[in-house]
């Protein structure tokens, strides 16, 4: 194969670029969506001291783009290396391969130099998160092809080949449901699309109906991505098609993005079904709340939920808390999930046989382990949607088939009980009770980011009530380990981060009188300046008010 040469300059390189609903899937255009997950060290496990860098980039833009520096040896045994550049195709990326030379060690910068010319052509195609096969056509070292395997990931991100791996933790979820209108050969055809994103997860679906029973092809973007299996319902017929991201079992992975495409079900190469899909949608948790509460929108209800002896030295807890009322006068309303000391890994958390989220479980240290699962409404970042009631509801860990804990939680009811309950499945625990009329005094701040960690996070909150006060300190978005907590110059507790689909984060609880999981706060923060340290140096900071 003969080449054209084309030199670059250097700088200029990145510039150049009710029934039962069946579900049947075909096989998709690609296999996953390569995205920022992908990038790290990759190994050649064939070949001795070879392997390359990859790097996913966005650009300005918004475009995704991909360098890949190759490294490996000439024909006399000299380590070298070779950059490719190129864009993204669903499984593949597709790069021009540039070779440099004719610069010296630590050469002063040259605007005008070209030093770097294109040599071939490189493809890297993905079979997962971890395998990979490179073929390469050029004029310097020939043509051939070699797999890679992942030698490094970048922490606290997820690799699962579908598009949620590209959503920002720090970013709002949104979501979207439009009707998909019917052609004049099906006017009878009803259609509906949904698409929700956020942090760690992304979910896309179809569903029709009133139509004659057979298979029916969807298209979005104008490439095939499945089939949906249309059946008799009740309300005559009915099918669904659905895609996760990251993939579960009985959808295909949402190695995709659905928004601003045409989405087309067609059946026999005629167009029965259409619609484009909205550019972005909605903020998600914009709609009602979940439950409403009582008049001033504040209570809290923890519980430990009892073990079923697989892991005896574990614990886990779930805590409901009304916040008041958010500035569109809605209930604003947290819901937690926290595990200790079982073995670190993923495991489902099901509210009345639904599951609605995994908790991640790291290594914290010491021989310890945590996860939290975070729900809020509204959204917040980092916290999951929370669209669902929790009260009276069972609540339930999973490990696989295997439950580990489980507990009926409180129905609280909506007159304002404040219960810091000590139950374990057996119903209300035994905590304090408030009328809806008494006094309640919350203050919270955000803390000064000292820009050791310029991404990170941190607030604190204290609550006063008749029978009880509380002090939390979140912490979010810093590398994982522990972080000293002191106010008023005196250390009080540390905290520990981890990462999570979400992002990392951490918190420590006081209470007086303390609930489970809470140490007991013997100070008063009021007044006092809070700082969150690592190895002495100061992280976060500020002055909590009176």
């Amino acid at each position: 194969m003969s080449i054209n040469r084309t030199r670059i300059p250097t700088k200029h390189l990145f510039h150049a670029a009710g029934a039962c609903l069946a579900l049947a899937l075909s096989l998709p255009a690609s296999a996953l969506e390569v995205t920022g997950s992908f990038s790290g060290w990759w190994d050649q496990p064939e070949q001795q001291n070879h392997g390359a860098i990859i790097t996913i980039s966005r650009l300005p833009s918004g475009k995704k783009i991909a360098a890949v520096y190759w490294a490996h040896f000439d024909d006399g045994g000299e380590p070298t290396w070779m950059v490719g550049q190129g864009e993204i195709e669903g499984d593949r990326i597709r790069a021009q391969v540039y070779e440099f030379d004719g610069i010296s060690f630590m050469q002063q910068h040259s605007p005008a130099g070209d030093f770097g010319e294109v040599v071939g052509t490189m493809d890297v195609q993905f079979t997962d998160c971890l395998n990979g096969r490179v073929m390469f056509d050029t004029d310097t070292v020939g043509a051939g092809e070699f797999p890679i395997g992942r030698l490094t990931d970048q922490p606290g991100v997820a690799c699962s080949g579908g598009i949620s791996d590209d959503f920002r933790p720090d970013h709002m979820p949104r979501e979207f449901v439009a009707a998909l209108e019917p052609t004049d050969a099906f006017p009878d055809a009803r259609g509906e699309i949904e698409f929700k994103m956020r942090p760690g997860r992304a979910e896309f679906g179809v569903q029709v109906g009133h139509l004659p029973e057979g298979e029916y092809e969807l298209r979005i973007g104008g490439e095939p991505r499945g089939a949906i299996e249309v059946f008799a319902s009740d309300d005559g017929t009915a099918g669904r098609i659905g895609f996760r991201s990251p993939a579960v079992p009985g959808t295909g992975l949402l190695d995709f993005d659905p928004r601003d495409r045409m989405i087309e079900v067609v059946a026999n190469g005629e167009l029965v079904l259409a619609a484009l899909a909205p550019e972005q949608g909605n903020f998600m948790g914009r709609g009602p709340a979940p439950f409403q509460g009582p008049d001033d929108g504040r209570f809290e209800t923890e519980i430990q939920l009892a073990s079923d002896g697989v892991y005896p030295d574990g614990s886990a807890t779930a805590r409901l808390e009304m916040l008041g009322h958010s500035t569109r006068g809605q209930p604003a309303m947290e819901f937690d999930i926290e595990v200790r000391n079982i073995p670190s890994g993923s495991y489902p958390v099901l509210v009345m046989g639904v599951e609605r989220g995994q908790v991640e479980v790291n290594e914290i240290g010491a021989g310890q382990t945590r996860g939290e699962l975070e729900f809020r409404f509204p959204d917040a970042a980092g916290m999951m949607h929370f669209d669902f009631d929790p009260r009276g509801s069972i609540i339930e860990i999973m490990e696989g088939a295997t439950r580990l804990f489980s507990a009926e939680f409180p129905d609280s009811g909506t007159d304002g009980g404040f219960g810091m309950g000590m139950g374990s499945g057996m119903g209300p625990g035994m905590g304090h009770g408030m009328d809806s009329g008494v006094t309640f005094a919350e203050i919270g701040i955000e803390l000064d980011n000292a820009g050791v960690h310029p991404a990170g996070t941190a607030e604190a909150y204290y609550e006063q009530h008749p029978m009880r006060e509380i002090f939390r300190v979140r912490v979010a978005n810093v590398p994982d380990g522990t972080y000293e907590l002191f106010v008023g110059g005196t250390e009080q507790g540390v905290i520990e981060v981890a990462s999570a689909p979400r992002g990392s984060h951490g918190v420590i609880r006081f209470g007086e009188p303390p609930a489970f999981n809470e140490q007991t706060l013997d100070f008063d923060p009021r007044g006092e300046r809070i700082e969150i340290r690592r190895d002495g140096e100061v992280i976060f900071t500020g002055d909590f008010p009176n």
